[in-house]
């Protein structure tokens, strides 16, 4: 995620002797890609999203089993069942710890729900969705979007490694994990609370039942893990040591040829 201005160019030859040609290692080019305000709430949701996704595991383990309706227990009809994939209900529970997991879950959730918030005001204020995640109608034509899904096939990319814009599916992705996932995930976490349902019973009639909310909640955890696996390929693919640079430090180097 970028800032919302223009990239600032700092040419490293500006500042050279003027008495000596620069060397060419001096002549690279560096580009202001990322305002403190992203690397510092990107940072926070690695570490929140890290102890939710571990968590998460560690309650689902302590109750390896998922409904549909309002309806579920040990013996119940289920949909799903780790115990049909080798891992019995009572290994699973040894490898979970419910209470460790719930503590850290929730706290995690408010950290994460934060520190979004934080991002989505602030993005919304300094137009850095409008200006850098929000795709323009020329890009969703079919024709562009063929164009970038074969370029994301190719292993190696030169314009992948020199970007300093998000492809038009970089920005659907993050686009739908904001305004789609994201407030899924909440919804279905809160009607798993016993005090939220109560106070907000509307919850459990919107997603049929406290069970059905659970399981939609485990299938959005696949999906945040699918995108999290497909995000740091990106990265990988299109430099990881610079682009992991450039989330701490905020700038990026453009690579040589594409000078």
């Amino acid at each position: 995620m970028g800032a919302p201005s223009a990239p600032k160019v700092v040419d490293s030859s500006a500042v050279a002797s003027t008495t000596a040609e620069p060397a060419p290692s001096e002549a690279r080019r560096w580009v202001a890609l990322h305002s403190y305000n992203v690397r510092i709430c990107h940072w926070i949701n690695v570490i929140a999203g890290g102890y939710l996704l571990l968590s998460g595991i560690h309650i689902f383990l302590d109750f390896p089993e998922l409904y549909w309706g309002h309806t579920g227990y040990q013996g119940y009809p289920a949909i799903f069942r780790l115990s049909d994939w080798g891992l019995s209900w009572d290994e699973a529970g040894e490898l979970g710890n419910r209470m460790w997991g719930r503590n850290y879950h929730f706290t995690s959730a408010w950290v994460f729900l934060i520190n979004g918030v934080v991002y989505a005001v602030w993005s919304a204020w300094t137009g850095h969705f409008r200006e850098r995640l929000w795709p323009a109608r020329d890009e969703l034509r079919a024709s562009s979007l063929s164009a970038e899904v074969r370029d994301h096939f190719r292993w190696s990319s030169p314009a992948r490694t020199a970007a300093t814009r998000y492809g038009t599916l970089q920005k659907l992705s993050y686009s739908f994990m904001v305004f789609v996932f994201v407030p899924l995930m909440l919804l279905t976490g809160l009607a798993q609370a016993p005090a939220f349902a109560a106070a907000w019973p509307w919850l459990l009639d919107l997603f049929g039942g406290r069970q059905t909310a659970r399981t939609l909640h485990t299938i959005g955890t696949v999906v945040f893990v699918l995108f999290v696996v497909v995000h740091v390929l990106e990265v990988l693919l299109a430099g990881a040591v610079n682009r992991s640079r450039a989330m701490v430090t905020g700038r990026f180097r453009v690579p040589e040829e594409a000078q």
